[in-house]
């Protein structure tokens, strides 16, 4: 990501919106914080949204609003960031790994096998690397064996499948603003998308102390209120998202019409149907993948490893992952994957170049 070039090109546009926040003296929970709720529920077609401080906020209110208990096992994905099971743990939950299946998500057929076997009463999903996968199954499993659903849709706004968006077979999902994420703000973010009016009520109340409408303290609350300025940089991102999409896709077809005559790697599948959002550009290198990153440093192409564990291999998570327990395809992914730059503000010269360099590799 090159957060600069986006600044250059909207510097304008963006210091008129912190101009106008600090006029108005609101900034903690503004009026940018209201009109970027409307925005994002209509986005992403779902009946509320409610930001908050960070997706990791979002994901652990999400749980504990729509029911999650302590003490319930939670099937998790093994490939991920760590933010998708650090909130289940939060919760007083038990994180039950899944490994991963194709495309980099999560195995769903192993997932509705924990869920119909009543080996887990929740389940958190991860849409990876801008790509929304088909839950239909796994949603289906959830709701006749009474399990609670929620997806992680940190790096899937703007994401269909077959006109089917996140939040709508789930109980609620979550979003992020993270810097890095296509829609980011200049510091952190985050969002519940929900149809569930009980849902909206209690992540209201939690982002701030416990407090409802009425200004009474019902609960023990948090403090995770969304910035006003980082609101309204949101919403004008999301205003160009289509446009700023347009363009990664763009990328993404020039990507791999440079790169399919190289067979030392696999590219990125879009499913059918799917309206992939190139969050990221993952290719598999195989055992090769270090030295490529290497060469392509020395190239001065930047790269990034997402992620460079599983995470049921990660201490923190130690205690929960048996020696029965085997993730070879999440680990395999955490050896051979490697992040190509893909941001709108990429020139066609630059894609070229970056492929060029792949392609003269010693592989």
């Amino acid at each position: 990501m090159r957060l600069d070039r986006q600044f250059q090109q909207h510097k304008a546009a963006i210091l008129t919106l912190c101009e106008e926040v600090f006029s108005h003296g609101r900034v903690l929970q503004g009026p940018e914080v209201t009109a970027l709720e409307k925005q994002l529920a209509i986005a992403m077609g779902t009946q509320h949204a409610i930001a908050v401080g960070s997706a990791t906020d979002a994901l652990f209110f999400a749980l504990i609003s729509a029911g999650m208990q302590p003490g319930d096992r939670v099937a998790v994905p093994a490939m991920t960031f760590i933010a998708t099971v650090s909130p289940v743990i939060r919760a007083g939950g038990t994180p039950v790994f899944v490994d991963a299946g194709i495309d980099y998500q999560p195995d769903i057929t192993k997932t509705v096998q924990l869920v119909e076997t009543g080996s887990v009463e929740a389940v958190v999903m991860a849409h990876l690397y801008g790509q929304m996968f088909d839950i239909t199954p796994l949603a289906e499993a959830c709701k006749s064996n009474n399990v609670l659903l929620i997806e992680d849709a940190a790096q899937a706004i703007g994401a269909t499948l077959n006109e089917s968006k996140p939040g709508e077979k789930s109980a609620a999902a979550i979003l992020s603003f993270d810097p890095m994420k296509i829609a980011g703000a200049f510091g952190s973010g985050g969002a519940v998308v929900t149809n569930d009016s009980q849902i909206r009520k209690r992540v209201n109340r939690l982002r701030y102390h416990g407090r409802d409408e009425n200004r009474t303290y019902q609960e023990l609350g948090y403090n995770s209120q969304m910035a006003s300025i980082q609101a309204a940089i949101v919403e004008f991102k999301i205003q160009h998202l289509d446009e700023w999409t347009k363009r990664r896709q763009q990328i993404a077809r020039l990507y791999k019409s440079e790169l399919e005559t190289v067979s030392n790697i696999i590219l990125p599948r879009e499913i059918s149907g799917s309206n992939h959002v190139f969050h990221k550009f993952v290719i598999n290198a195989g055992d090769k993948r270090n030295r490529l990153r290497d060469h392509l440093k020395q190239a001065g192409i930047e790269t990034m490893i997402h992620y460079g564990s599983s995470l049921d291999s990660e201490p923190l998570f130690s205690k929960y992952v048996t020696a029965r327990s085997s993730f070879t395809k999440a680990e395999r992914i955490s050896r051979e994957a490697i992040s190509l730059p893909i941001y709108p503000e990429l020139t066609d010269l630059e894609v070229s170049y970056i492929c060029e360099q792949i392609t003269n590799f010693k592989w």
